[in-house]
Formats: structure tokens, C-alpha cells, sequence
């Protein structure tokens, strides 16, 4: 704008419209004769009209500006509106995760009323391709002990095996050397799942000491049995995913997928306390 009114055409229609003003006045005044103001009329009109078009250019010009201003300070207000929408639908988003969280293990404590529960959230893994401990934001101070038995709705996680103030660490049942006693529910054949370092990518765990007349099959599920007391009995440990016959030893050789996706977990629970039933239903102790 402030280059416009310092050019040469603002200054030349400055100067003719002075003129369309004072010329005729001039010779008005001098008495000229209304055929030569007639002419001057003539010459000035079209460049009277093309002052007046500059003019309301120049208007509407500034008015474009001055909208400007208002369309954007109205922008940034729409986009604060976006934002704290945003937020909102996010908090909304994350209530609806732990109402649907919260919600799976009530189902889980329903059947278990002896169950007592402490909520963590993961807040890392340990390194390497195949490890599967994963670390917790609660410790001592919130009660956790070793051996604490670690579940999601799914099923078994792990158990403790690290103890800090604020923090613990949790081995998964499918690393190397974890054991959990287990059961066919549908034949109650017991043996027991163990950790395999080969199977540990992929979610896998052996179940060992199967009856050698078992009649296991692909899908059916693994449960816990409640012996070595660490896991409650009834605790679902997997699906069988497969089942080979040694030809020479009629052993079975089962694979087990865990019921948990241990790469994507976020939230957990401790099992910090349950009563330990016997085969019979009997209790036995507490833990």
C-alpha cells in the first residue's frame, strides 16, 4: 500500500482530478463559453471515471487487507478450537482403552475372587533380538515380590524376577528356561510348558511330558495347573499350534502359542495374592 501512494500514476491522478475540479471553476469565472467548457467536459470525463474506478480499486484494495486480518485471526482461532478438540477426542480415545481394559479383568475376577490386583504399565524391554523380559513402573514400594505371577486378560505374561523401589522386571514364560506346569483342558493331561530360545521369536513354548497315549490336538487350549507356586491354577497359557509323534520314542513334541502378544503390550497385572486349591478343589494356602 505505501508503494502505491509514493508511484508516478497516484501522483498523475492526484493532479487530474485537481484539475477536473478547479478547471471548470476557472473558466467559469472567466466567462468562457459553455461550447469550450463542453469540450473540456468532454476531454476530462473519461479520465474523472478512470480516477473514480483507482479510487474504489484502492477501497477495495484496503478493504481485502483489513479482511485479511480478520480471516486470519480467525484462522487461528479455529485452529485452537481444532486443537483442544483434539486433545479431547485423544483423552477420550485413552479413558475408552483403560475402560476396556479395566473391563477384561473384572472378567478375570469375577471367576477368581481371591485374586488381588496390582495395575503396571510396561515401560520397556530388555535388548536383544530374541529377549522377552520386559520392565514395569511399579516395585517394593507398591508391594511386588519376586515370583509375583503377571497376566493380561489373554492370559499368563510371566512372573517377577527383578525387584527395584519403583520398577521390577518380568521373564515371559516363553523365555529360555521359564517352566509353568500345564494342562489339556479338554483330555486334563497334564505336563509342562517350558521356554525354548528357537521359539521365543515367535510366541511358542514347548509343553513337555505329555502322556505318551495323549490325545492332544492342534487348538486345543493349555491352562495351568496351580503346581510350583507361582501361577494360580486356571490360567490360560495358550492354543497348541502343533503336535509331532517321535517314531522311534512315541513321545509327544507339542508347541504351544502363548495367548499373549508379548510385543505389544502396554498395561499388565499382578497377581500379588490368591488361594492355592488342590486338584480336589480343596484350599490350601494363600500366596
Amino acid at each position: 500500500m505505501k508503494q502505491f501512494f509514493k508511484s508516478k500514476f497516484f501522483y498523475i491522478i492526484t493532479v487530474i482530478t485537481l484539475l477536473a475540479a478547479i478547471v471548470p471553476t476557472v473558466m467559469y469565472s472567466m466567462g468562457v463559453t459553455p461550447i469550450l467548457r463542453n469540450a473540456v467536459g468532454v476531454v476530462l470525463t473519461p479520465l474523472q471515471k478512470m480516477f473514480n474506478s483507482a479510487t474504489d480499486s484502492i477501497d477495495g484494495f484496503a478493504a481485502y487487507f483489513y479482511k485479511f486480518d480478520e480471516l486470519r485471526e480467525e484462522n487461528e482461532q479455529l485452529k485452537a478450537q481444532v486443537a483442544e478438540l483434539q486433545s479431547q477426542i485423544y483423552d477420550a480415545s485413552e479413558l475408552e482403552k483403560m475402560y476396556e481394559w479395566m473391563t477384561d479383568f473384572i472378567e478375570v475376577k469375577i471367576p477368581h475372587t481371591d485374586y488381588k490386583f496390582l495395575a503396571a504399565t510396561v515401560t520397556g524391554r530388555e535388548s536383544g533380538n530374541y529377549s522377552k523380559v520386559l520392565n514395569l513402573d511399579v516395585g517394593s514400594s507398591s508391594g511386588v515380590r519376586l515370583n509375583m505371577p503377571v497376566i493380561t486378560s489373554e492370559g499368563i505374561v510371566g512372573r517377577i524376577t527383578e525387584v527395584g523401589l519403583n520398577w521390577s522386571k518380568v521373564t515371559t514364560i516363553v523365555e529360555a528356561n521359564s517352566s509353568v506346569g500345564a494342562y489339556v483342558e479338554r483330555t486334563n493331561d497334564a505336563g509342562v510348558c517350558v521356554g525354548k530360545f528357537d521359539l521365543s521369536s515367535e510366541g511358542l513354548c514347548e509343553l513337555n511330558y505329555l502322556p505318551a497315549d495323549s490325545d492332544v490336538r492342534v487348538g486345543d487350549r493349555i491352562l495351568s495347573t496351580g503346581f510350583g507356586s507361582v501361577y494360580p491354577r486356571g490360567l490360560v497359557v495358550g492354543y497348541v499350534e502343533s503336535v509331532e509323534v517321535n517314531p522311534y520314542t512315541r513321545a509327544l513334541t507339542v508347541r504351544v502359542k502363548c495367548s499373549t502378544d508379548f510385543s505389544d503390550l502396554t498395561n499388565v497385572m499382578i497377581i500379588t495374592s490368591y488361594e492355592t486349591v488342590a486338584v480336589d478343589g480343596s484350599k490350601l494356602t494363600d500366596n
